[in-house]
This record gives C-alpha cells, sequence and structure tokens, in this order.
C-alpha cells in the first residue's frame, strides 16, 4: 500500500507536466478538487455520519486556503515554469518547512540536529531554485516556477502545523473531504474562467484528467489512508523520499528530462536535511502529535 502511494503521488508531476501542455493549471486544479471532494464525501458518509462543529469551520477554510487551493495553486503554476523532476526534489522539503513552523509556533523545542537540518535542505532548496540546465540563471522562468513550488511546500507546511486540533477532532477522511468542499468553493470562479477560456479537449485531454483523478487523487489518498490502518506514521512518513525516484524515472521516460549535475547535489543535500531535521524524537507531546499528523494527512 505504501508502495503503491508513492508511485500515484511520484506521477503527479509527471501527469501533471502532460495535461499542461494542452490544458491551463486552473482547470486542472478545480477539476481534482471537485473529484476529490466527491469520492471522498462518498468514503467519508459511507464510514458513518459526518458532523462538524459550527465553530471549527473558520479554521477549516483557513487550513484549506494553506493546505487545498495555496498547495495545489502554487504547485501547477510552477509545474507550467519548472520540471518535473525539480517539483519532486523541492517538494521534498515539505517536512523541512514543518519544522520550521513548527519551531516558531513553540511546538516543538530548538535543537541543533534539527537546525542544522534546516539549513543543509534549505542550501539544496537554493541551488536548485537558481539551477536552469547547468548553471544558476536568477532571470530564467525556472526560478519563477521553482519558487512558486518552495512557495507550495512552505503552505503545506503550514497548514500541517495549524491543522493539528482539527486533526485531533475528526477522522482523516472526514477532515480531506471538508477541506477539499471548500477548496473547491474557493477556487470554482478561476477553475470556471480557465474552462471557459480552455481549447477544445481532446481524447488524450480526457485520459490526462481521468488518471490526474483517479492515480495522485483517489489512488494516493486511499492508499495511504489505508496504510495507516497497518503501519505507523513515522514510517508512512518516511516512504517520501521514493516520490523523487518515481517522478524523476517517469520524466525521463515521457518527458524526455534528464536531472543534471545542479539537481543530483541538490537532492543530496534536501533529503539529508530532511533526515537531519526529522530524525530526533520530539520531546513534548505537540511535536509528536505534528510529526503524526503531517503522516495522517
Amino acid at each position: 500500500m505504501l508502495l503503491g502511494a508513492q508511485i500515484c503521488f511520484g506521477s503527479l508531476p509527471v501527469a501533471g507536466r502532460i495535461a499542461l501542455a494542452h490544458l491551463p493549471a486552473d482547470a486542472i486544479v478545480i477539476t481534482r478538487m471537485t473529484a476529490g471532494t466527491i469520492g471522498f464525501y462518498v468514503w467519508a458518509r459511507a464510514s458513518g455520519p459526518i458532523r462538524i462543529a459550527p465553530r471549527d469551520w473558520p479554521m477549516i477554510v483557513f487550513c484549506a486556503l494553506l493546505g487545498v487551493v495555496g498547495n495545489q495553486l502554487l504547485f501547477m503554476h510552477g509545474l507550467v515554469r519548472s520540471t518535473a523532476t525539480n517539483a519532486a526534489v523541492l517538494g521534498s522539503t515539505i517536512p523541512v518547512f514543518t519544522a520550521i513552523f513548527a519551531l516558531a509556533f513553540g511546538r516543538e523545542t530548538l535543537r541543533g540536529a534539527r537546525v542544522a537540518g534546516i539549513g543543509v535542505a534549505m542550501c539544496g532548496a537554493v541551488v536548485l531554485a537558481l539551477a536552469r540546465g547547468d548553471g544558476p540563471s536568477l532571470g530564467s522562468e525556472h526560478l519563477i516556477g521553482n519558487l512558486m513550488i518552495l512557495g507550495n511546500s512552505a503552505c503545506y507546511g503550514l497548514y500541517l502545523v495549524v491543522v493539528r486540533p482539527l486533526a485531533l477532532r475528526y477522522s482523516p477522511i472526514v477532515l480531506i473531504a471538508a477541506l477539499f468542499l471548500v477548496g473547491t468553493i474557493l477556487v470554482a470562479p478561476m477553475g470556471v474562467i480557465a474552462w471557459h477560456d480552455a481549447p477544445p479537449l481532446g481524447t488524450d485531454d480526457y485520459e490526462s484528467l481521468a488518471f490526474l483523478i483517479l492515480v495522485p487523487t483517489w489512488g494516493a489518498y486511499s492508499l495511504t489512508q489505508l496504510a495507516l490502518r497497518h503501519a505507523e506514521s513515522s514510517l508512512v512518513a518516511s516512504w517520501i523520499y521514493l516520490q523523487p525516484v518515481v517522478t524523476a524515472t517517469g520524466a525521463m521516460i515521457f518527458l524526455g528530462e534528464r536531472p543534471g549535475v545542479a539537481t543530483a547535489i541538490a537532492a543530496a543535500f534536501i533529503f539529508s536535511g530532511v533526515w537531519l531535521s526529522t530524525r530526533t524524537k520530539p520531546s513534548r507531546d505537540g511535536a509528536r502529535d505534528v510529526s503524526e499528523t503531517a503522516a495522517r494527512t
């Protein structure tokens, strides 16, 4: 289940790049959100009645802005301007941003290894963000795209910290269904405009959209939730390292991308930094809950 989940998640940058060749980013985002809302609502409803306290809706809206709207919009618009391989490697900084915000909010204590890991990972992110081909380019379109993808990671990292109170009160699938519902409503205006301006769809476009719904949306989330019934949260979270491998392989086969030296160096820095910043066992219950929430969501 964990292997299948990482393959599903890792396919998103590749399938997204293929779909973006003919479809606007906002159209893809609203389609995934709408399909996700329907699928997750049906799943949550089949598991029992859905009850959300009115007092929690403002926080759900805020979390949806971070974890669904900002996350998906920045990722897809960044993917337009960058590469699938860059998106996968930079997306691996999510645990680092989670640690940064957990420290800022006092959920975790300041530790040398954690600070060192954050610094190492950020060095790798800077190397990759500035890389274009065989060298850096501050004016390149890749820089804008890479910064958007880093922004996506920051949004999701902050989301993982602030969503903790909700994650402790609601089941993961109910929370995901609520977040996707709010996200769909918020993105709907941009999505309608994007679809209005989109070119006529061909068979390949329908196939790309169907894949994006079935595999990196329904399949990825479903397999992750099912795996959590049989594995510890820390084990589930550790499998994120497979995603860049899956994406890089798919990008070479389907997109003709060839990771350069800068990508390899950046990946080594980022993976090492993520390992350093997450390897120490949190000493406070709040920090432990943040890491478990990250794996659950």
